[in-house]
């Protein structure tokens, strides 16, 4: 369980490195539409970080059939720490050791999270009957793509780091969507081809899976790793638990003072993001600021004199 749950983590974060290297040099105008993963799709080197991507995938789940969720989840929230350490290996500036800090405070506050906010038992339906599961599903994942869809739509009209935080917050909301019919898929899947050619999981799984990828590399595409990569992080456990509790009827292993800590994990979790952003920005460049070239000398213009003959006939054009 332990190997397989850190080769998820560090298949998961350095494909996100290498996407977010990709998509950080398409065109700005791309963002947020089909065309975007068009492009990035002739890239053999984003096709590589997808297949980080699904590596990492096969390999957390061998970790999850090996072991409890909430010690799998913790070790798989150190794919942080591998993509913002390749991220800053590509632009040849280490991280300093208030970085470090930053970066290893937001993995032990999401751990922490999850840890206190995993629901008790082993079920993943929580206190639901299995026909309300599907009703419940279909629900946590309406609420976390209209407040993907809503927060892309902000992000794609803003500029600079407000742009980069909220299509950060987009995909990863999209991510808590695409969890959740993945969930209500899984359950589906057991009862045959035709339950799951008539359920709605089934084609909610394909149009979520495509807006996740493009709000994830739309996210990328801003260019600013120190940003995105810890947002997307962080957003996708508070979100998914948000829905497991609140729509799935999951019910928390911890009572009063364990929804205490997970609040103060999450406040923590925001600081260290704020602190990490702030230290990821991009220095100055050293040396004198060039002054700006002198421009061109521009001949006066000279009006032409005026033909006193031609001034009576041209009196009556004025308007």
């Amino acid at each position: 369980m332990i190997v397989s749950a850190l080769a998820a983590a560090a298949l998961y974060g350095a494909g996100a490195a290498i996407e977010q290297r990709q998509a950080a040099a398409a065109p700005r105008s791309a963002a947020g539409r089909p065309r975007l993963l068009l492009l990035l799709a002739r890239q053999p080197l984003w096709l590589a970080g997808i297949a980080a991507q699904i590596g990492g995938f096969a390999a957390h789940a061998v970790a999850l059939r090996s072991g409890p969720l909430a010690t799998v989840q913790m070790l798989v929230a150190g794919e942080l720490v591998v993509a913002v350490v390749i991220v800053r290996f590509w632009s040849g500036r280490p991280l300093s050791k208030a970085s470090w800090a930053a970066a290893l405070t937001v993995v032990a506050a999401i751990a922490a999270f999850l840890v206190l906010t995993s629901p008790a038992g082993h079920g993943h339906a929580g206190g639901l009957p299995h026909h309300a599961l599907g009703a419940a599903a279909a629900l946590g994942a309406a609420v976390a793509g209209a407040g993907a869809v809503a927060s892309a739509a902000a992000g794609l009209r803003a500029e600079g780091r407000r742009r980069a935080v909220l299509l950060a917050v987009a995909a990863g909301l999209a991510d808590s969507c695409s969890a959740v019919v993945t969930l209500a898929f899984s359950h589906v899947a057991s009862h045959g081809l035709v339950a799951v050619a008539t359920s709605w999981s089934v084609y909610a799984l394909v149009v979520s899976g495509a807006g996740n990828v493009l709000l994830t590399q739309s996210a990328y595409q801003t260019g600013r790793p120190m940003i995105t990569l810890p947002i997307i992080s962080a957003v996708v456990p508070v979100a998914s638990v948000a829905i497991g509790i609140g729509i799935l009827g999951q019910t928390p292993r911890t009572g009063v003072l364990g929804g205490v800590a997970a609040a103060a994990a999450v406040l923590v979790t925001s600081l260290a993001l704020a602190c990490l952003a702030r230290l990821g920005q991009s220095p100055p460049p050293e040396g004198p600021v060039p002054s700006p070239a002198p421009e061109p000398d521009v001949e006066p213009d000279v009006e032409p004199e005026s033909d006193p003959d031609l001034e009576p006939a041209l009196a009556g054009c004025h308007a």
